[in-house]
């Protein structure tokens, strides 16, 4: 086994240096729900960071994934830490519950500037101690436009059903938009009634069905937001709630949008609709509602608070959901919720997240128990 580390290294380092200055080299390390697994894990990453300069490691894994008690991502970290790696490298993917989720949401991951840490022409290393790296490394460089290459060391002995292709990551759907859907279906970022009907909004699309989804409609996102030109899942809308209108804030600019009829009844740019220290930047945040004269943001592990002073929004104060919220879903670690909808009149709102849902007492700052949002799959889109 040392010998074959040896070649993986040398190979490594061999191409490595053969690619240009300005693209990055970056770790995204797997997780697992097992603690002496994860250990593994962060030793042979811990290895190949000894030997090759990163400019950034990815650490993905959720809380309580398969009944387990450590939240993987943060674990990682930590022992990351512990064996001289510097934090600043680090960036923690917590919402993942399964190995195609560890490459949906790491390639989705932003630095403190809202910028996308893995991009097209760099090359990422993905490690672990199971054969997973070989599928989720070569999903990366045909869709993602990376140069990616795995780094494997451990004694996982192969079961019967177990293949190269782990859990048909690369030869899933062909098409990389139908892929992220069903690894995360459904996640919406926006979600809205009208009379019976229940509508999700998620990525380009918009998914409305009846209350026991018996049946469902698709329409696109363009159809009924058609300043939401260029959204993508790199590039997403991040709706902010209130009571008979939605905040969007997308590409710099805040639209004020009627729930009635979907007309734009202001448009301005966010910094006059909302004011943030420079610390502090939007993009980090992926959901909002407002309450009275209160707005609250939540991030994948920020949560913000701001006061409306005249006609703006005006910073208060910086938390986390799972410190700010009573009762805050384990499974959820720090956040990472992707919409909220309110309830004004049971002062409620619903909260969103990775296929679940949970109901909030807004006054209360209570959450009730997260529950599967179970909707039947759009298929292929004709």
């Amino acid at each position: 086994m040392k010998k074959l580390s040896c070649l993986f290294i040398l190979s490594f380092l061999f191409w490595g240096n053969s690619w240009a200055n300005e693209h990055k080299n970056i770790l995204l390390l797997l997780g697992s729900a097992n603690p002496d697994v994860l250990t593994r894990r962060v030793n042979v990453a811990a290895q190949l960071y000894r030997t090759r300069p990163m400019d950034a490691i990815i650490v993905s894994g959720g809380c309580g994934a398969h009944g387990s008690k450590i939240c993987e991502a943060s674990a990682m970290a930590l022992q990351l830490k512990g064996k001289g790696v510097p934090m600043h490298l680090i960036f923690k993917e917590e919402n993942s519950k399964t190995t195609v989720q560890n490459y949906i949401f790491s390639r989705r991951l932003k630095d403190k500037d809202g910028q996308r840490i893995i991009l097209p022409g760099d090359t990422v290393y993905v490690v672990s101690d199971h054969w997973h790296a070989i599928s989720v490394a070569a999903r990366l460089e045909k869709y993602d436009g990376v140069i990616a290459r795995f780094f494997i060391e451990g004694t996982i002995q192969p079961k019967p059903e177990d293949r190269l292709d782990y859990a048909a990551i690369f030869n899933g759907y062909a098409d990389n938009h139908l892929f992220t859907l069903k690894g995360t279906w459904l996640t919406p970022e926006a979600v809205w009634t009208k009379k019976d009907t229940l509508y999700y909004l998620t990525q380009d699309i918009i998914y409305a069905t009846d209350v026991a989804n018996n049946t469902y409609s698709v329409t696109s996102v363009q159809q009924r937001f058609p300043f939401l030109e260029g959204r993508s899942e790199f590039n997403p809308p991040l709706f902010i709630d209130d009571i008979t209108a939605w905040y969007i804030l997308f590409d710099g600019r805040c639209h004020k949008v009627s729930k009635k009829d979907f007309k734009v009844l202001q448009d301005q740019p966010v910094n006059e609709w909302l004011l943030l220290p420079d610390t502090l930047n939007w993009r980090n945040f992926n959901t909002g509602y407002i309450q009275d004269n209160k707005l609250v943001l939540m991030g994948n592990e920020k949560m913000l608070l701001a006061e409306k002073k005249g006609q703006r929004f005006r910073y208060m104060q910086e938390t986390s959901p799972d410190q700010y919220f009573i009762n805050w879903p384990y499974a959820w670690g720090k956040g990472n919720v992707s919409a909220a909808r309110l309830q004004p009149e049971a002062d409620k709102v619903i909260f969103y997240r990775n296929m679940e849902s949970a109901e909030c007492v807004i006054n209360q700052k209570t959450i009730g128990k997260a529950t599967p949002l179970k909707l039947k799959w759009i298929g292929e889109i004709k």
